[in-house]
Formats: structure tokens, C-alpha cells, sequence
């Protein structure tokens, strides 16, 4: 066997190989996909126009408006004025007088006893000084307290409470009043001065003062 693959080598015939070149690629055809145009977007001020446009056109007619006839007013005719005559009376030239000085102290005559010129007088002297609640003197007065400090002088007691005042007293029936009687109104009391006037400590802005008698029933005490 081995003689025989001898003799084949030996006798072989020389074999050339020929390399052929790769064959030739075959192009091949496929049709382009056809291309389609997308519309532009839609502006948004245009599109806003178009709609006010078709808003304004769905819009019913407007009713004309009926024109008022205007009427004309009749011209003012002026009233002549009337001049009055001059006045031939003299006019009476005013008072060259100064004028009185005001003053709230009224001049009270001194009853015949004298008691009552005596609580008058000390009450008319503490007129100007202020009011302060719970006070007698001698710096300031409330109600109560001018008129306890006045009948003080005369050797008479009285309490410093205005209702109570009221109570001990004499009532005086009206058009019988007389200087030095004790004026009391609901919380309130004052001295009779006479010719309508009293004197009292009225309140914190007031303070002690006369002034006219407003009403009240009077108590007497001398």
C-alpha cells in the first residue's frame, strides 16, 4: 500500500490554481419613499382675528336709536329792578358809652337778721376757685361742701352730702324765696342769692360761680 501512494506522488502532475476575482456586486433599484410637506402651524394672533371677525359678523343688527325732538326754551325775560328811595330818616348814631364790665356777683342787700349776709358773703368770696368732688374749703368746693362751709360761719352744721342738706331744712313754698335759702335740685345744691341768681360749685369745668336759678326747690335754715 505504501508503494502504491509513492508512485502517485511520484507521477503526479504539477496542478496550477487559478484564482478567479470575486464577481462584481449587482446594484440593485428601490424606489425613494415620496416625501410629504407638513402645513406650517397656524398663527396665533391671525387665528385670534378670524374669530373676533366671525363673532362680530353672527352679531344681530342694531336697532337705530330714535333721535328725541329737542325743545327749544322760551328766552328768560329779566325783571326790571326795582330801586326804593333813599330813607329820609336820620340814623341814629350808636352809643359812644364803654361798655359795662360783665361781672356774675350780684349786690345782695343783707336781710334784717344779718345771718344770712354772712353766709352770702363768704360763699360770694370763694367764686373763681375750682371744683373738686368731696371738697369744703378752702381751696376748693364741690356742691355740698360750699354751701356746709357758708352755714358754717353762721354756727350751723350741716352735712356734706347734697340730699341730706335738703332734708333737715324748711321747705319755702315758691314766690317765697329769700337770700341765703338753699336751692336743691336731684344731686345738687346751691345758695339763693336773690333776683333769680344762686351761687354755686357747679362742676370741674365751671367751678364755683353764680349763675341764674334754673328750677329747684328751696330749704330754709335761718
Amino acid at each position: 500500500m505504501y508503494t502504491m501512494l509513492a508512485r502517485l506522488c511520484a507521477g503526479a502532475v504539477a496542478v496550477s490554481i487559478v484564482i478567479l476575482p470575486a464577481p462584481a456586486a449587482v446594484a440593485t433599484y428601490e424606489p425613494a419613499a415620496p416625501t410629504v410637506s407638513l402645513p406650517a402651524p397656524p398663527d396665533p394672533q391671525r387665528v385670534a382675528a378670524e374669530r373676533v371677525t366671525r363673532a362680530f359678523n353672527r352679531r344681530p343688527p342694531s336697532k337705530p336709536q330714535a333721535v328725541r325732538p329737542t325743545t327749544a326754551r322760551p328766552p328768560t325775560v329779566q325783571k326790571p329792578k326795582v330801586v326804593k328811595p333813599a330813607s329820609s330818616k336820620p340814623k341814629h348814631p350808636r352809643s359812644s358809652r364803654p361798655p359795662k364790665p360783665r361781672s356774675n356777683i350780684v349786690a345782695v342787700a343783707a336781710p334784717a337778721s344779718g345771718r344770712a349776709a354772712v353766709v352770702l358773703q363768704y360763699a360770694l368770696a370763694q367764686v373763681g376757685k375750682p371744683y373738686v368732688w368731696a371738697a369744703s374749703g378752702p381751696r376748693a368746693f364741690d356742691c355740698s361742701g360750699l354751701v356746709m362751709a357758708s352755714y358754717a360761719r353762721v354756727g350751723i352744721k350741716l352735712p356734706h352730702q347734697s340730699e341730706q342738706i335738703a332734708a333737715r331744712g324748711r321747705r319755702v313754698p315758691d314766690g317765697q324765696w329769700m337770700p341765703g335759702d338753699v336751692i336743691h335740685t336731684p344731686g345738687h345744691v346751691a345758695i339763693y342769692l336773690g333776683n333769680g341768681r344762686m351761687v354755686e360749685a357747679a362742676n370741674p369745668r365751671a367751678g364755683v360761680r353764680t349763675a341764674p336759678v334754673h328750677g329747684g326747690v328751696a330749704y330754709r335754715f335761718l
